[in-house]
């Protein structure tokens, strides 16, 4: 009796340990497929540099990945290739808008798994106005970069470029929000600020705009040259 409850608890144990391998194999083959994408990522992260001649091998990398396990930081990674792909200038420009197309396609998927992504909300919304999309299309996924990640200091300069291009456009909501970060960047970031002003990134007249109103010491602030 002992020998036979023996028996059957390993026979359960190996059985239980088949599966597990099973049902984990695509996710490990996944990840081993995909370690040169993120390997190349980071490194661009890194240096603001990538060999474009990669590009196209390391998407398929991405791609491959996907089919194998579907995970979402797989597609946050073909998106960001695709992007770097759209800035590729030895590409066709029917080519770039392609890519750039794909990449809104990957991140949209992404933020459906995973919201709380206000970089790839921010990619949507850049790539959106990039390809002249209707206004409508582009404000939802710049306010959901805001609402999921108001604080993130390499993102707030971006936004708020992009918010003031919008801004005759753009409704309440947006207005508030866009305001909230104008103010944020100024209070966290005001020389790196102050330099996208005078290089005319950051329009002072939109910002003028935006916050005469109701900051009006923060203009006068900003037109003294932050002093």
């Amino acid at each position: 009796k002992s020998s036979l409850y023996r028996y059957t608890l390993m026979l359960t144990v190996g059985l239980s340990a088949v599966v597990l391998l099973t049902l984990s194999w695509p996710r490990l083959r996944a990840s081993l497929n995909y370690l040169p994408v993120d390997t190349a990522i980071s490194n661009y992260w890194k240096t603001r540099q990538i060999d474009n001649a990669q590009l196209d091998g390391l998407i398929k990398k991405a791609e491959e990945s996907i089919a194998i396990y579907n995970h979402y930081r797989y597609q946050a990674g073909l998106s960001e290739l695709k992007i770097l792909s759209g800035q590729d200038m030895s590409r066709s420009l029917w080519q770039r808008r392609q890519a750039l197309e794909d990449s809104i396609s990957a991140a949209e998927k992404v933020v459906q798994r995973a919201p709380a992504k206000p970089r790839v909300w921010l990619r949507i919304a850049r790539a959106k106005e990039f390809l002249a999309y209707p206004t409508a299309e582009i404000l939802p996924a710049f306010k959901m970069s805001i609402l999921t990640g108001r604080v993130e200091p390499t993102l707030m300069l971006s936004r708020l470029e992009l918010g003031l291009r919008q801004l005759s456009v753009m409704d309440e909501e947006a207005i508030r929000l866009l305001r909230d970060q104008a103010l944020l960047t100024w209070a966290t970031q005001k020389r790196l600020m102050q330099k996208r002003i005078e290089s005319g990134h950051v329009n002072i007249n939109q910002l003028r705009e935006l916050l005469a109103e109701s900051n009006p010491d923060v203009v006068r602030e900003m037109d003294g040259g932050g002093e």
